[in-house]
């Protein structure tokens, strides 16, 4: 049988206030949906932010590791960070192969060697737009099924700067360099990407409302008011996939829409790991 386990990026309180307007906290929103790919499996979470946490298993006890997005920022050097940064280094020196999205993304660059730090483009809010393969990413795994270009939602201010020594990128856009890498560090191996394929439409909508004057002061709404109709509108559409209306509006095609292309990496990797 599969063994996964979700690592939990955010800190006690970032849970609780995620869970207020998403629902449910990152990482057991992130386990629902590896028990949704792989349905035979068992997912375990591991809250590697909290001071004397340990896994439910040993880590050599599970086939992967999956990594949450978080609202830390790794440069604070806090230590709900630096507990995760041992962790993902003891993960890759055991070979374990791992995927993480956004913080998961440049928490294992991190640990590899690497460097984050904010993005000087900017905010990327609510859908990383043309998205595009590099040469390698075309013929990586990770993004097999996958459009030369596409769309996939988004919430960060972070960026990897600087890269470990043996990383390949495998997606950029406009906005960010790197959308998508395999990083190679010990025995393992990562997959990660900056964005999110394990949010649904309400996620993104939980977000937009959690960062609420945060948008509007940077120009990405002009008021919370029209914050409001957005995020209303991606709620609807999430409950009504075939309301054509809103998707055309908010200019959504099938790669947010459809929630087998929106996970593709994710159920990517989940296959990858079955077949081993």
């Amino acid at each position: 049988m599969l063994r996964l386990l979700v690592l939990e990026g955010n800190s006690r309180s970032g849970r609780r206030r995620i869970a207020q307007t998403a629902g449910a906290t990152p990482g057991e929103s992130y386990a629902d949906l590896l028990r949704t790919l792989a349905p035979q499996a068992a997912v375990d979470i591991y809250l590697g932010t909290d001071e004397g946490a340990s896994s439910p298993q040993p880590i050599d006890a599970y086939h992967g590791v999956a990594i949450t997005g978080s609202s830390l920022n790794i440069y604070q050097c806090e230590a709900e960070s630096m507990r995760q940064i041992e962790f993902v280094r003891e993960v890759f020196a055991r070979g374990i192969p791992m995927f993480g999205s956004c913080w998961g993304l440049q928490l294992a660059a991190v640990a590899a060697g690497g460097e984050v730090g904010l993005n000087p483009a900017g905010r990327e809010v609510a859908f990383a737009r043309k998205i595009t393969l590099t040469t390698e990413g075309h013929l990586h795994p990770m993004h097999a099924r996958r459009a030369a270009a596409f769309d996939a939602p988004a919430i960060h201010s972070d960026v990897v700067t600087r890269l470990p020594a043996d990383t390949v990128i495998t997606a950029r856009n406009a906005i960010c360099e790197v959308q998508a890498a395999e990083i190679r560090f010990g025995r393992g191996v990562f997959w990660g990407v900056q964005y999110h394929p394990e949010y649904r439409l309400h996620d993104v909508a939980s977000v937009i409302r959690r960062y609420g004057q945060t948008l509007v002061d940077e120009g990405f709404f002009a008021d919370l008011a029209e914050l409001e109709r957005y995020a209303a509108d991606l709620s609807a559409l999430e409950a009504d996939p075939k309301r054509r209306d809103i998707a055309w509006r908010l200019g959504l095609d099938a790669d947010i829409v459809s929630d087998a292309i929106r996970q593709t990496e994710l159920a990517n990797w989940v296959s990858f790991l079955e077949c081993k």
